[in-house]
């Protein structure tokens, strides 16, 4: 029985990042990624839930395949968690936010920037481990350090700006420890991604992962700078999601990305597209119902230029796109 409940947990965090049965998978790398016919194709789909827009085009103006594709850093497999079982009894609204529930938590409203750099698993996690830092009350105004996840783990967690793995992301939080922001920034800016004559232009191809510094920037000890988790786990299933969210705070998730959702600025985004372009790793900071479509809310980290002002919400309860079967949450160490 214990073999098959692992197997099943196994299934399930593949098939969160990996496209189903009649998927384009194999696409033109050389296609746009983003064109005035695929906008227009999306809002004139009856009865659709979300919007699409050219406005996003400022973020991947002229980018093809190719180059959007190395952003979704989520590399199928990595270490299983624990799947936490039992929870507290929480009487969860219709509509929840993290960001009014909780504050005096500066972090919880951030939208941070991964550049041209595959770690969206290591941005994810440092988001929600900030969060919880504050919501449990162990340190408030903490901001780690997604560089120290990205480019310290190892390959135990993957390959750093070429993708690794969210739940390896929280073990390393457990084993190593995490250190903040301010011992190590991360080192890219954030940056126009393919926009034209932009003063800020990112790079036209993918920063190489840089190694690790395991030395403050800011004078501190890095040793001493390190924060821990007493444990990380896994949640699955839309309650669970819910009730772990309005007691300890912030999750990442990982799901499939299609082509579509590049163009999103507003609504319940709900996939219309079929060409795949890889796995990658979110914060979801609440739920709610729009228009009645329930939803997830969730912020990425593409800067606050993409979707609606670095954030979007996503169909709640059917597992779309594979966001209810990869997330992953923790407790810090007092």
């Amino acid at each position: 029985m214990r073999t098959l409940i692992i197997l099943s947990i196994a299934i399930a965090l593949i098939n969160a990042i990996v496209p189903q049965k009649g998927d384009i998978i194999d696409v033109p790398l050389h296609l746009t990624a983003i064109t005035p016919e695929l906008v227009n194709e999306i809002n004139a789909i009856p009865g659709n839930t979300w919007t699409a827009s050219l406005e996003q085009s400022t973020f991947f103006k002229d980018a093809k395949i190719g180059e959007v594709k190395p952003l979704l850093g989520v590399r199928p497999g990595g270490p299983k968690l624990p799947e936490k079982t039992v929870f507290e009894k929480v009487n969860a609204p219709d509509t929840f936010d993290s960001r009014t529930n909780w504050p005096n938590c500066p972090t919880i409203k951030n939208v941070r920037d991964q550049s041209a750099c595959g770690t969206c698993w290591a941005f994810g996690a440092a988001e929600a481990i900030s969060d919880r830092y504050c919501i449990s009350g162990v340190a408030a105004n903490l901001s780690v350090s997604s560089a120290d996840i990205g480019f310290c783990c190892g390959f135990s967690c993957g390959d750093g700006c070429d993708g690794g793995f969210p739940s390896a992301a929280w073990s390393y939080w457990v084993s190593h420890g995490v250190v903040d922001e301010g011992c190590y920034t991360y080192p890219f800016a954030s940056c126009d991604h393919h926009v034209p004559n932009s003063k800020n232009p990112c790079p036209s191809d993918e920063y190489p992962t840089p190694n690790c510094p395991k030395k403050c920037g800011n004078g501190q000890d890095w040793t001493k700078s390190k924060h821990f988790g007493a444990k990380s786990y896994s949640v699955s299933g839309e309650t669970n999601i819910m009730n772990e969210i309005a007691s300890h705070g912030p999750v990442e998730t990982a799901f499939s990305v299609y082509q579509d959702f590049l163009t999103y600025k507003s609504g319940v985004y709900k996939r219309t597209s079929n060409v795949y372009l890889g796995g990658h790793a979110v914060k979801i900071l609440g739920w709610g119902v729009e228009n009645g479509v329930k939803y997830w809310l969730v912020a990425n980290s593409w800067n606050p230029n993409w979707g609606d002002n670095g954030f979007f919400k996503i169909l709640k309860g059917t597992n779309e796109c594979g966001i209810e079967s990869s997330t992953n949450g923790g407790n810090p160490k007092n």
